[in-house]
């Protein structure tokens, strides 16, 4: 249905105007209004396909209407309709857009100049659609040509470029600008006699396909090209130009010549993955040997010490082959996630000034034993006026850590490592030297490779995952070194060499406080302990308990928070994975409760996840500490002191 637009005051000539328009055969809906709110309005909320306006209203005229309507909506016809408007200001109307005007002493022009402006206006419609259309198409076209990876050119009948699309100038060299309105400077000699007659060909109606044809390059190089021609008409149904597309077939022809290359670079690619699968199926069989050897100790000694009947000796054996075998087990899953870490880019590093020389000096310290046990010599040659470096202290202790292990490992009875620090231009250069078994020359390059292993078979003398000196190197490269590895070969030793660069400027060694005592206890402290996982979460009561605290526990957030209600602990030490509602939810609301109550409570957090990002997480919500798990008792008391010494 037409909806037309009417702004009249007057309600007879609103009757008189809607009969004129339906007694001339023109349905429509006519909707009336008589301020320019209304006018304004009515344009908002409807589609028009035509506007009548009286040309003078009490508080509005056809003239602000007229400029309100070409502002709004350009394209509806627009007639005044009046009584009172003079011929110029009817000629002024129709300079100013107006379709037509209309007297009212002569409604009988209104039928015919409405049908004569929705009919233009329909045309106009209609001509801008096709106009639209038109370039769409020529933009799709124009798009199509450019984006086309095949040379799309458009030659004159005199031979004159008239086109010159991208793809043209990556294949030839010429830029658009150097080759329109010139001659094809492309071909010469025998190759030039062959295009000129398949141009005239095309020019004859006749169409050219994939004829291969060498034609030159801007720079002079011969270029290998599939070629096709076919003619562009004019109204007159006359040739006027051709169409010339070209495929550089070069690469084509020497693919054939490489075929037996590439069938050899096929094989190669194959053996390569065969040995990546073979080398995950021997990391994993590793992996089940490691982790099952220590948890075959711990079961084993364990079931002894429930049976009782050993002495006090045997005890403290069994108690230490635990220990060793615990430490060593929580040592191969952190290579491991260290090893998820590096994958996914989550590894991060706190910076901070090192002492390089301290770090080697505990590191050498705590592999002492190690070293005694196998009679192998550590020599520690080291210039105590190295001074620091920017890094990160535990990870360079853990570098220091694999290097030295290492080579104390593959060192026999007997054997010597000299462990060296000096400074070599802008670095600190640590070296570690041992008199072991070696690396032979095949296996050099792999040395740094996560899960090689110069021998993973079952008659291996040496344990481990092969993922500590991937690691390290990571983690040498992330503090901006590197780390290299020389050998003679098999049964003459291995140097490994880290090269880190120094601070710009030399930093001071950061005053700490003071350690605190933990020989006190921790009488008068009231903890409550909430871990879903009930092994874990009495270890953590026993410990405290054991130093006099007062600990009561939780299995879930629900049964924490009841329990808070009738308690009043000074510390709440909680796991962060639980179901339901993971510790971050418990410390959220706990917070609100003692918010209430005027109460500030300290949190420690107790995890198994121990990334950098996972305690950031954790500091984040509210926890004031952050411990991963497997939990060391002293590391809980201590965590536990700092945050009650105000109980205390």
């Amino acid at each position: 249905m037409l909806h037309i637009l009417l702004l009249e005051d007057a309600q007879f000539d609103i009757e008189l105007i809607q009969t004129t328009l339906k007694n001339g055969g023109i349905e429509c809906v006519l909707v009336c209004v008589e301020t320019q709110e209304e006018f304004l309005e009515a344009l908002k909320t409807t589609n028009f396909e035509l506007i009548l306006a009286d040309y003078s209203l009490p508080a509005f005229d056809g003239f602000s209407a007229l400029e309100i309507a070409k502002a709004t909506c350009p394209d509806i016809p627009f007639i005044l309709v009046s009584g009172v408007i003079g011929e110029e200001s009817a000629i002024e109307a129709l300079k100013q857009g107006a379709t037509d005007y209309i007297l009212k002493q002569r409604l009988g022009r209104l039928v015919p100049s409405v049908q004569r402006a929705l009919q233009e206006s329909r045309e106009r419609r209609d001509r801008q659609r096709a106009e639209q259309i038109l370039r769409q198409t020529d933009d799709m076209l124009r798009a199509v040509v450019n984006a086309s990876p095949i040379a799309i050119i458009t030659l004159h009948v005199d031979g004159r470029v008239m086109t010159w699309n991208p793809a043209a100038q990556e294949i030839y060299g010429w830029d658009a600008k150097e080759i329109i309105d010139r001659r094809l400077p492309l071909v010469s000699g025998d190759e030039q006699e062959i295009f000129e007659r398949n141009f005239q060909r095309a020019l004859h109606n006749e169409t050219v396909n994939n004829l291969e044809i060498q034609q030159h390059h801007k720079k002079g190089a011969v270029v290998d090209i599939s070629l096709s021609l076919a003619p562009v008409y004019d109204a007159q149904n006359q040739p006027y130009a051709v169409v010339m597309t070209a495929v550089d077939i070069t690469k084509r022809k020497q693919i054939e010549a490489e075929r037996i290359s590439l069938l050899k670079r096929e094989q190669t690619a194959r053996a390569n993955a065969e040995a990546a699968s073979r080398l995950k199926d021997e990391f994993l069989a590793v992996l089940s040997h490691e982790l099952r050897t220590p948890l075959n100790a711990i079961l084993g000694w364990i079931k002894l010490l429930r049976k009782g009947h050993l002495d006090q000796a045997t005890v403290n054996r069994a108690l230490e082959v635990i220990d060793r075998n615990t430490t060593f087990q929580a040592q191969m899953i952190e290579e491991l996630l260290d090893l998820s870490r590096i994958i996914q880019g989550k590894l991060k590093l706190e910076i901070h000034p090192v002492n390089l020389v301290s770090v080697v000096e505990a590191t050498a310290e705590t592999l002492r034993p190690a070293a005694e046990a196998k009679s192998v010599e550590v020599q520690l040659i080291l210039d105590h006026n190295l001074g620091m470096i920017a890094g990160n202290a535990n990870r360079l202790q853990q570098i220091c850590w694999n290097l030295l292990s290492n080579a104390i490992k593959f060192t026999p009875k007997g054997g010597q490592v000299i462990v060296r620090s000096q400074k070599v231009d802008s670095y600190a250069q640590l070296q570690v030297a041992d008199t072991g078994i070696g690396i032979s020359a095949d296996f050099l390059p792999h040395v740094f490779e996560y899960f090689r292993q110069a021998d993973a078979s079952t008659t291996r003398s040496t344990g481990g995952l092969g993922l500590g000196l991937a690691v390290s190197r990571y983690l040498v490269e992330m503090h901006g070194g590197t780390l290299e590895v020389t050998s003679p070969g098999e049964g003459q030793g291995a140097t490994f060499t880290v090269m880190l660069p120094f601070r710009s400027a030399q930093a001071q060694i950061e005053q700490t406080q003071a350690p605190l005592d933990f020989t006190c206890e921790l009488r008068g402290i009231k903890a409550i302990v909430v871990d879903d996982q009930t092994d874990s979460r009495e270890l953590i009561v026993f410990v405290l308990e054991q130093q006099g605290a007062e600990v009561i526990s939780a299995a879930s957030a629900s049964e924490a928070l009841e329990k808070l209600t009738q308690y009043k602990p000074d510390i709440i030490i909680s796991d962060i994975s639980m179901p339901n509602e993971d510790g971050y939810t418990l410390l959220q609301k706990v917070r609100t409760l003692l918010q209430q109550q005027g109460a500030n409570l300290p949190a420690l957090a107790i995890t198994a996840h121990a990334g950098a990002e996972d305690r950031q997480q954790a500091i984040s919500a509210g926890f004031q500490l952050h411990l991963a798990k497997p939990i060391d008792p002293s590391e809980l008391l201590k965590a536990v002191l700092s945050l009650t010494l105000n109980v205390r």
